[in-house]
C-alpha cells in the first residue's frame, strides 16, 4: 500500500567547461562527487544544499590514448562513453579507479593531504569490457576484449587470469577465432563471496564476428557466477533468449537481476503487445499467448537457475539496472527507441526520452512507484547521451542522477500511504492507481476495487473528499450523518500532467467504474480501467519546472503542486521551491454528474501565479483551517492560503522537531478541542521523521522506535491517532489527549540483562516475570495491543459523524465531562431501540466494526484490527445513548468482555434491563450474557479494563463496595424492587450480603433477577425459558432445582397440551408453547442449553435429588449419555417403596446423608436400628437427637451411642453429660476419670454410693493417674483430701513447682520438718537448675544475636550489589567476604544443629505443664483435648538450615525460643521468696540477677528485631513458613516477679 514520495530533489547544472559526462563516481563517506568528462577530466564537488566544485585534474593524453570509440550492435541495447569503462571511488585506497576501453588502468589518489595525482597501473593488450571492485574493497574483477577474466587484489597481484565462460566453453573455441567481448559485464554480490560475469558465448560470438552478412544476428549472452574464495566457476545460467549484459545483484544476495529483450512471457510478468496499452498494469501475471519482443529483467539464483522476472511496460531498448544499498529499490534506465518506432510504442510517446524507472517488489509482485524522464542531448544519436544513475552506498533511496550535459540531481526517496479519511487508499503501480475503500474491504494490491489508467507513470496522487454534485457544493448530508461528499482523485504523472478522477458517491470506486462502463458501452466504447480526466492547461504545468508532489486544499476545489526551481540560474524571481495552486473547475461530474453523467468527466484547470517558499520544501499537506501547510527543510511549518502571494508562518509552536517525511494533518475536528485548551492556533501537523522520532508540532509524542501511524478524522471518543513502534505495539492516543500525553514504555530497558551475570533458570524465569513480554503488558492496557512482528499502519477509516447539537454545529468529542461525542444521532437510536423506519444511517457498532485500523503485514497482506480504546468508546457511547442493541452486537464482534455492559454506569443496567431484553432479543444473546458474568467490576482497579474510563476523560467508577443499598440509584423503583428480590434469594440460600464475596455475589444475582423479570414480562415469555433457566443456574449459589423446576413444569405443560401463557414471576418457572412436528420441544432445549454450562451429573444429581425419575432420564436423554449407565439405578430406585425409604434410597445414592437419615425415621420405627448405625457411621447422632425428641424409648439409646461417639473422640466432658443423659453413670464416671475432672469423679462416686475403701482406692488410682500425666497440684490435692498423705501431698506440690502450696501444706498439717526435709532439697534443685538455664540462655542469645546481624548484613550487602548490577553501576565497597557467593553466607556454627532446650527435669519447661487446680476450668464447647507430644516437632522447628533462604527468619525463631516464659519468671519469684525464708539471701539474689539478665538479653535482641524486620518474600508457602517463624512468643515484660529487696543497689534490676 505505499508509494514513493520525493523528500529532497535538488537539481545542480554542473559547470563543465562545455564538455560532456562520461561518468561520475561518488565518496558518500565525506560527500563527494566525482565526475569525469569526455574530454579526459575530473571534476570534484562537495555534495550539499549548495554542491560546491572543489577542484578540477585533466588525465592526460596517455590515458586515453588508447582507447576506441563505442562499439555497436545489432541489439542496440545501450552504448557507453567513446574511451570510459569503469570509475569508482575505491575507499581503502583512497582514489577513484579508471578503467578505459583500450585496456588502461590508472588510480587518481584524491586525499585530502596531498594534491590530486594520478598513477598509471597498468594496460590489457586486448582493452577491458568491463572492470568492478568487490564492496570490500579488497579485489577487483576485469573482463578484457578477447573474454579473458581477471582477478587481481589492492597490490595489483594478478590472483586469477583465464577464461571468462569458464574452460569448458573456451576448449570449445578454436584457437585463432576472434572473441569480441566489448560488451560484458561484472557484478558482485553484496557479501562479496561471489560474482556475476555476463558475456556472449564464445561460439555465438565467434559467429556474429565472421559473419559477412549485412545484418548479422548478435551474440548470445550468458550468465556465469564465479567462486571468490575458489576462483572456480562456480554455476552457469541458464540460457534466456535477449540475454543483455546488463546484470545487478541484489546488495542482500537473495537474486541476480539481468536485462533482456524478446523474452518468452514471463511467470508473474505481463505480455503487452506493440501499440496497444496494457490491458493490466506492469507486473501483473498473465497467461496469454505467446509476447512480443520487449525488455524484460530475470531473476537468476546464486546455482543459475532462472527464478521469474518481469517485463518492461514500454518497448525502449533497456540500458541500466541498479539497486538501492538496502535492496528495496531498483532503477531500471530505458534508452529512447528507433526513430521509426518512437512514438508508436506508447500513445504517449514517451519513447522519445530517456526514463528513469523506480520499481518495488512486495508479495512477488512488481510495482513500477517512481518514474523520471532525461530528454536526449541535441543532436546525439538515439541512444546516446543518456544520463548517469547511481544509488548511495549509504542512504537507502538516495538516488544521483547526471547527465551529459553536466545537469546533477539528487533525488532522496522515501515511502508514505495516499489515504483518504475514510479510508480509500491510493497504490501507484506504473500507469495505474489501484483504489481500494478500505471500509468496504480489506483487498491488498494488486487487487483493488477499481484501477484508474493513466497515460503515463504517476509520481504522486492525493485524494479528498468535495461537496456531492447533487449538494450544489455544500449541503450536507441528514442530522448526524456523514457529509454528502465524494472522493476526488488527482495525480501528477512524469510528463508533468494532471489527471483527476472522481467517485459517483462517497467511496463507491467500483460502483464508479461499473457506472462508467455502462456509460461507455452505450456509446459503444469499452472501458476496463476507469478513465480519469486529462484537462490541457495550454502550458506546461508549474512553467515546464520538473513537479514532484501536489495535494488538494482544504475546504475549496483547487490543487497544489510542489515544483522544484530551474536547474539555470536567474529563471527564478524567488529563492526555495516552487509552490503552484492550480484551481479545478468541474464542468461535468463524470459518472457522478446527476444532471449529464458522461464517461470521463470533464474538468477546466487555471495556474495560478507561482509562490516561493524561501527554503526548500520536504512535504505538503491540507491544513486543518483550510489552504496547505507546508514543512520547510528544518522542520518550520508555514501555511499556504488560497490565493496569498506569499507563505505564512505558523509559529514555533508548530515546527517539528526533526524534518519528518511523514506527515498528517490534524483533523479538523480537533481545532476546537485544542484551540480551547492552548492560546493560538494549534500545530496543523503530525510528522514521523527516519528516526522513528513522532512529533505534533514542536511536541514530541515519542522520542524513537515509531514505524508508522495514521490519524482517525472523527469517530466515538473524537479524533484519534494510532502508531505502531519497533517493538510491535499499536498505541492509541485521542487528539484531546496530545497536550498532555507522555509516552511510555511496556518493557524495560534490555541493558538490564548484563550478559556477563552467570544466571540459573530460576533466576533468569525470576527476570523474565519481572520484566514482562511487550505483548503482555499490553494485554492489559487499554491504549496499546500487541501487532504482528514488522506490520505498519496504513489507514485508520473515520468512524461514525460526530453529531450535531441543536444549532446543527459538531458537539465536542468526550471530554472530561463525558460528553456524548461519537454516540448515534437521535433517528439512529430511534432505528435501534424502537425500530424506526425510514432511518439510512449506518449503526455506530458497524462502522467501527467494519473498518479498523489497518495494517499491512511483511508479506503484504491486509489485516484490520480494532484498537481497544476505540473499541471502548464506541461501545460506552452507545451504552450512554439507550443503544443496547449496537453495543451488544459491537461487544460480541470485537469479543469485549461482556460485564462491561452491567458494570458501566452501575446499577444503571438494574432499571434498564426491560429496555436491553428489547434490543437484544436472541434467547442465545442473553443467556451468553448470564453466563459471562463474573463478581466485581471490570472497570475497577485489576479489572480487565481498569483505566478505560480515566484514558476517555470521564469519571471514575468506584468499585462494587460497601452495602448495596448505597450501591443502588436511590428513587429507583425498579432497581430496588430487583435489588430486594435478589436479596431474598440469597438470604434464602444462605448467601450473605456484605464484603468480599458477598459483593460480587449481589451483582451477579441482582442482574440475573432482572433479567429474568424482564423476560417473563414480555409477551412472548416462552421463547425465553432458556434465558429463566441460565439465570437460576447462574445465581449466587446456583439455584439448580428452580432451574429444572422450571423445565419440569414446561414438559408437563407440554404433555397436557396447556395454554401457552407466560408465569407469573413467584411460581419460577415459565410456559412452553406446543413444539412443532420434527422438533425438540421447548424444554428440551432449555436443558440442552444449560448442559453447555453446567455439569452433565450435577444436574442429574439435582433432578434426582428432587426425587423426580422422568426429570431424571431426561436429563440423562439430553446430555447423550449412555442410557445403560442409569437406567438401571433409575429402576431400582423407582421400584422402592414406600416413598420415604425411596427418598432415603436417592438420598444415599447422592451421598446427602442427612437428608437420608430424616427419610429413614420417616419410613417407621422399624427401621430404628439402621438408622442408629446411619448416624454412628456419618457423625449424624446429633440430628438423631433431635428427630426422636419426643421419643422418650429410643432417646437414651441414641445419647448412649453419641457419649460413646464423643468418648472415642476424646471429648470426655462431653461425653460424661451424654452419658448422664441416659443414665449412665458409670460411663460418665469413666469419661470424667479419663478427662482428669476428679472433682465430678468423687460427685459420681457418691451417687454411685461407693463406700469408703472404694473411694479411697478410686483416690489412690486417680493420683497416680493426675501424677503421670503432668496434673501434679490436682494430684497432691487428691492425696491430701481423701488419703490424708501429707508426706506424698507435700512431694507432689514440690514436684508441680507449687512452692507456696508445699511449704503451707506442711505447716497447715503440723509438719514443718517437711519444709527441711523435702521442700528445702527440691527448692534447692530447682533453683540451680534455673540457674543454669538462665545463665545458658542468656549466652546463646547473645551468640544468635550476633550471627543473625552477620546475616542481616550480608543479606543487605548481595541486594545491594544486586541492583548495582542491575543499573549497571559498580557496588558499594564492603567487607571482603560479603563478595562471595551465596552459599558461603553461612560459615557453620555446630551449635545450630543443637536442641535449646534446657533439658533439665522439673525445669522452667515443664512447669508450664503444672498448674494450680483452679486454673482449669471445664470446656463447654468440645471437652478436653488429648495432650499431643510436641517435643520432637519443637525440636526439628530449632534447626537453622545453613544457606537456606529462611536461614534468617530461622535464627529469628531461635532467639524468640529462648525468650524467657512467664511462668518461668513467675517460677523465679517463688524460689527467691523460698530462699530467702530458708535464709539464703545471697542465693537468692545470685538467681534473681541471673534470670533479671536472661530477661535483659531476650528484651535486646528483641529489639534489634524489631528495628530491623525480615522481609517475607517468595511463593505463598514460602512466606506461610516465615510468618510462622518470625512469630514472638508472648510479651513477658509486664510480669513482676523480681524482689525489690533482692535488686543490686544503683540499679533496676
Amino acid at each position: 500500500m505505499k508509494n514513493l514520495i520525493i523528500e529532497r530533489d535538488v537539481c545542480t547544472q554542473l559547470a563543465l567547461r562545455d564538455d560532456s559526462v562520461a561518468g561520475f563516481c561518488l565518496n558518500s563517506a565525506e560527500s563527494r562527487l566525482y565526475v569525469i568528462t569526455d574530454g579526459g577530466d575530473v571534476h570534484c564537488y562537495s555534495l550539499g544544499e549548495a554542491n560546491t566544485p572543489l577542484w578540477t585534474c585533466a588525465l592526460g593524453p596517455e590515458l586515453l590514448a588508447g582507447a576506441d570509440g563505442p562499439d555497436g550492435g545489432a541489439d542496440g541495447a545501450w552504448t557507453d562513453s567513446p574511451w570510459l569503462v569503469s570509475c569508482s571511488h575505491v575507499l581503502e585506497l583512497d582514489a577513484v579507479c579508471l578503467a578505459t576501453r583500450g585496456g588502461g588502468i590508472a588510480l587518481l589518489h584524491v586525499g585530502e593531504d596531498a594534491a590530486q595525482r594520478l598513477e598509471q597501473v597498468g594496460n590489457v593488450d586486448d582493452g577491458l569490457a568491463a572492470l568492478e571492485w568487490s564492496p570490500d574493497g579488497e579485489l577487483l574483477a576485469a573482463l578484457s576484449g578477447s573474454g579473458n577474466l581477471l582477478v587481481m587484489n589492492q597490490a595489483w597481484e594478478l590472483i586469477y587470469e583465464g577464461p571468462a565462460a569458464g574452460p569448458a566453453a573456451a576448449a570449445a573455441t578454436p584457437a585463432d577465432a576472434p572473441l569480441p567481448f566489448s560488451r560484458g559485464r561484472v557484478s558482485w554480490r553484496g557479501d562479496g563471496k561471489y560474482f556475476a560475469v555476463v558475456c556472449a558465448e564464445p561460439q555465438t560470438a565467434t559467429a556474429a564476428a565472421n559473419s559477412t552478412q549485412a545484418a548479422a544476428p548478435p551474440a548470445a549472452y550468458r550468465v556465469r557466477i564465479w567462486d571468490r574464495t575458489t576462483m572456480e566457476l562456480h554455476a552457469t545460467g541458464d540460457a534466456a533468449e535477449g540475454l543483455l549484459p546488463v546484470p545487478a545483484w541484489q546488495p542482500n544476495g537473495r537474486h541476480l537481476y539481468v536485462a533482456a529483450v524478446a523474452a518468452p512471457p514471463l511467470a508473474g510478468a505481463p505480455a503487452w503487445a506493440g501499440a496497444s496499452p496494457p490491458p493490466v498494469p506492469s507486473g501483473e501475471a498473465s497467461t496469454s499467448g505467446a509476447a512480443p519482443a520487449c525488455p524484460a529483467v530475470l531473476l537468476y539464483e546464486r546455482n543459475g537457475l532462472r527464478h521469474g522476472g518481469f517485463t518492461l511496460p514500454n518497448a525502449a531498448p533497456l540500458h541500466s539496472l541498479a539497486w538501492s544499498c538496502d535492496s528495496e529499490l531498483l532503477s531500471v534506465l530505458s534508452a529512447p527507441g528507433p526513430a521509426e518506432s518512437t512514438g508508436a510504442a506508447r500513445p504517449d510517446g514517451c519513447c522519445r526520452d530517456w526514463v528513469l524507472q523506480v520499481w518495488h517488489r512486495s508479495n512477488w509482485h512488481w510495482y513500477l512507484k517512481h518514474e523520471r524522464r532525461y530528454p536526449p542531448l541535441p543532436g546525439a544519436a538515439a541512444a546516446a547521451g543518456g544520463p548517469h544513475v547511481r544509488w548511495d552506498e549509504q542512504a537507502g533511496g538516495l538516488l544521483h542522477v547526471l547527465t551529459p550535459g553536466g545537469l546533477y540531481e539528487q533525488v532522496s526517496l522515501a515511502w508514505d500511504v495516499c489515504v483518504s479519511a475514510r479510508g480509500t487508499a491510493a497504490v501507484v503501480d506504473g500507469s495505474a492507481v489501484l483504489l481500494t475503500p478500505l471500509r468496504h474491504g480489506l483487498v491488498p494490491p494488486p487487487m483493488c476495487a477499481a484501477r484508474v489508467a493513466l497515460p503515463e507513470a504517476a509520481v504522486d496522487v492525493a485524494i479528498a473528499a468535495l461537496p456531492a454534485a447533487a449538494a450544489g457544493g455544500g449541503a450536507g448530508g441528514p442530522d448526524g450523518a456523514e457529509p454528502e461528499e465524494d472522493e476526488v482523485l488527482a495525480a501528477l504523472t512524469s510528463g508533468g500532467r494532471l489527471l483527476l478522477a472522481r467517485s459517483v458517491e462517497e467511496d463507491l470506486w467500483q460502483e464508479t467504474l461499473e457506472d462508467q462502463q455502462a456509460l461507455a458501452a452505450d456509446v459503444g466504447a469499452a472501458a476496463a480501467a476507469l478513465l480519469p480526466a486529462a484537462p490541457d492547461l495550454g502550458m506546461p504545468l508549474a512553467g515546464g519546472r520538473r513537479a514532484r508532489a501536489l495535494c488538494w486544499l482544504a475546504g475549496v476545489s483547487s490543487l497544489l503542486v510542489l515544483a522544484s526551481p530551474y536547474p539555470e540560474a536567474g529563471l527564478e524571481d524567488g529563492p526555495g521551491d516552487v509552490l503552484v495552486q492550480v484551481d479545478v473547475e468541474w464542468l461535468s461530474c463524470g459518472p457522478a454528474d446527476p444532471f449529464d453523467p458522461r464517461v470521463t468527466p470533464e474538468v477546466r484547470l487555471t495556474e495560478q501565479p507561482p509562490v516561493y517558499a524561501g527554503k526548500r520544501v520536504l512535504r505538503i499537506a491540507p491544513h486543518p483551517a483550510g489552504g496547505a501547510a507546508v514543512e520547510l527543510a528544518g522542520g518550520a511549518v508555514a501555511r499556504f492560503c488560497t490565493g496569498a502571494a506569499a507563505l505564512r508562518p505558523c509559529g514555533p509552536r508548530s515546527t517539528l522537531p526533526a524534518p519528518c517525511t511523514v506527515v498528517r494533518s490534524l483533523p479538523p475536528a480537533a481545532l476546537g478541542q485544542l484551540g480551547a485548551a492552548q492560546e493560538g492556533e494549534p500545530a496543523p501537523l503530525l510528522g514521523l521523521s527516519r528516526g522513528g522520532l513522532l512529533a505534533w508540532g514542536s511536541t514530541v509524542i515519542s522520542p524513537s522506535d515509531v514505524t508508522s501511524f495514521a490519524v482517525r478524522s472523527y469517530g466515538p471518543g473524537g479524533p484519534a491517532l494510532v502508531f505502531t513502534t519497533r517493538k510491535n505495539l499499536l498505541y492509541t492516543v485521542l487528539v484531546s489527549q496530545l497536550l498532555s500525553y507522555t509516552h511510555r514504555e511496556l518493557t524495560a530497558d534490555p541493558k538490564a540483562f548484563r550478559g556477563h551475570r552467570r544466571e540459573g533458570e530460576m533466576q533468569a524465569a525470576m527476570h523474565a516475570a519481572m520484566r514482562p513480554h511487550a505483548a503482555t503488558a499490553a494485554s492489559r492496557d487499554v491504549a496499546v495491543r500487541a501487532v504482528e512482528a514488522g506490520a505498519v499502519l496504513v489507514a485508520c477509516p473515520a468512524g461514525a459523524a460526530a453529531p450535531a447539537d441543536a444549532d446543527g454545529a459538531p458537539a465536542p468529542a468526550a471530554g472530561a465531562c463525558g460528553a456524548a461525542a461519537g454516540v448515534a444521532s437521535a433517528p439512529e437510536a430511534a432505528a435501534v431501540g424502537g425500530g424506526a423506519a425510514g432511518s439510512t444511517l449506518r449503526p455506530l457498532s458497524e462502522r467501527i466494526s467494519t473498518t479498523p485500523v489497518v495494517l499491512q503485514m511483511p508479506r503484504g497482506n491486509l489485516e484490520g484490527v480494532a484498537p481497544r480504546g476505540l473499541v471502548l468508546a464506541a461501545l460506552l457511547g452507545a451504552l450512554r445513548a439507550g443503544q443496547y442493541g449496537e453495543a451488544w452486537r459491537l461487544a460480541a464482534v470485537q469479543r469485549v468482555d461482556l460485564n462491561l455492559l452491567v458494570d458501566y454506569q452501575w446499577p444503571a443496567f438494574l432499571s434498564a434491563t426491560a429496555a436491553f431484553t428489547a434490543a437484544v432479543r436472541r434467547p442465545a444473546d442473553l443467556c451468553d450474557l448470564l453466563f459471562a458474568l463474573r463478581p466485581g467490576s471490570v472497570l475497577a482497579e485489576g479489572g480487565a479494563y481498569a483505566g478505560a474510563l480515566e484514558w476517555l476523560g470521564e469519571p471514575a467508577v468506584p468499585a462494587l463496595d460497601g452495602a448495596r443499598g448505597q450501591t443502588l440509584v436511590q428513587g429507583s423503583a425498579p432497581v430496588a424492587r430487583t435489588q430486594a428480590a435478589a436479596g431474598r434469594q440469597e438470604a434464602a440460600s444462605g448467601a450473605g450480603a456484605g464484603g468480599g464475596a458477598g459483593v460480587g455475589a449481589g451483582k451477579v444475582t441482582a442482574v440475573c433477577t432482572a433479567v429474568r423479570e424482564a423476560v417473563l414480562a414480555l409477551p412472548d415469555a416462552h421463547r425465553y425459558l432458556e434465558v429463566v433457566v441460565s439465570s437460576y443456574a447462574r445465581s449466587n449459589p446456583p439455584q439448580l432445582e428452580a432451574a429444572m423446576r422450571c423445565i419440569r413444569d414446561a414438559k408437563e405443560r407440554e404433555l397436557t397440551g396447556a395454554a401457552a401463557a407466560p408465569c407469573p414471576p413467584s411460581t419460577s418457572s415459565v410456559s412452553s408453547a406446543p413444539a412443532g412436528g420434527g422438533h425438540s420441544s421447548p424444554a428440551d432445549k432449555a436443558l440442552k442449553h444449560l448442559l453447555l454450562y453446567v455439569d452433565a451429573d450435577e444436574l442429574y444429581g439435582t433432578a434426582l435429588g428432587m426425587y423426580d425419575m422422568p426429570l431424571a432420564y431426561m436429563v440423562v436423554v439430553n446430555a447423550q449419555k449412555d442410557p445403560g449407565e442409569y437406567m438401571a439405578e433409575l429402576g431400582r430406585l423407582g421400584a422402592i417403596s414406600p416413598p420415604a425409604l425411596q427418598r432415603h434410597a436417592v438420598d444415599v445414592s447422592l451421598r446427602r446423608w442427612g437428608s437420608a437419615l430424616r427419610n429413614l425415621v420417616e419410613a417407621g420405627p422399624q427401621h430404628f436400628a439402621q438408622a442408629l448405625q446411619l448416624a454412628r457411621e456419618r457423625g449424624l447422632l446429633r440430628q438423631l437427637l433431635q428427630l426422636y425428641e419426643n421419643d422418650p424409648e429410643r432417646r437414651p439409646v441414641v445419647l448412649d451411642a453419641y457419649g460413646e461417639h464423643l468418648e472415642a473422640s476424646k471429648r470426655y466432658d462431653d461425653a460424661a453429660v451424654s452419658y448422664m443423659s441416659a443414665g449412665q453413670l458409670e460411663k460418665a464416671l469413666r469419661a470424667y476419670r479419663a478427662a482428669g475432672r476428679w472433682r465430678m469423679v468423687f460427685v459420681l462416686a457418691g451417687q454411685l454410693q461407693y463406700d469408703e475403701s472404694a473411694v479411697q482406692a478410686l483416690a489412690a488410682e486417680l493420683a497416680d493417674e493426675l501424677a503421670a500425666s503432668g496434673a501434679a497440684a490436682d494430684a497432691a490435692a487428691v492425696l491430701l483430701t481423701y488419703l490424708n498423705d501429707v508426706d506424698n501431698a507435700v512431694r507432689t506440690y514440690c514436684t508441680a513447682h507449687e512452692w507456696r502450696e508445699a511449704v503451707r501444706v506442711s505447716h497447715a498439717q503440723w509438719r514443718p520438718d517437711l519444709v527441711e526435709t523435702v521442700v528445702a532439697p527440691a527448692a534447692a534443685g530447682a533453683a540451680a537448675a534455673l540457674l543454669a538455664e538462665a545463665r545458658e540462655s542468656e549466652e546463646r542469645l547473645r551468640k544468635y544475636g550476633a550471627r543473625l546481624a552477620d546475616v542481616r548484613a550480608r543479606r543487605l550487602a548481595m541486594a545491594a550489589a544486586v541492583v548495582a548490577a542491575d543499573e549497571g553501576a559498580p557496588a558499594a565497597p564492603g567487607p571482603e567476604d560479603m563478595q562471595s557467593d551465596v552459599m558461603s553466607l553461612v560459615s557453620g556454627l555446630s551449635i545450630y544443629t543443637d536442641a535449646t532446650a534446657a533439658g533439665v527435669p522439673g525445669a522452667a519447661g515443664s512447669a508450664a505443664g503444672g498448674g494450680s487446680a483452679s486454673s482449669r476450668a471445664p470446656s463447654t464447647v468440645g471437652g478436653r483435648r488429648a495432650h499431643k507430644q510436641t517435643k520432637k516437632l519443637q525440636k526439628a522447628a530449632t534447626r537453622v538450615r545453613q544457606g537456606s533462604p529462611l536461614e534468617e527468619a530461622s535464627l529469628v525463631s531461635h532467639c524468640h525460643s529462648l525468650a524467657p516464659r512467664a511462668a518461668t519468671l513467675e517460677e523465679a519469684a517463688q524460689l527467691s521468696e523460698l530462699l530467702v525464708l530458708l535464709g539464703h539471701d545471697d542465693d537468692a539474689r545470685l538467681l534473681q540477677r541471673a534470670v533479671a539478665a536472661w530477661q535483659a538479653a531476650y528484651q535486646e535482641v528483641r529489639d534489634d528485631i524489631h528495628a530491623h524486620p525480615v522481609p517475607v518474600e517468595g511463593p505463598g508457602h514460602a512466606r506461610a513458613e516465615m510468618e510462622r517463624l518470625l512469630q514472638p512468643p508472648p510479651d513477658a515484660s509486664a510480669v513482676a516477679w523480681k524482689w525489690d529487696v533482692l535488686r543490686d543497689f544503683g540499679s533496676g534490676s
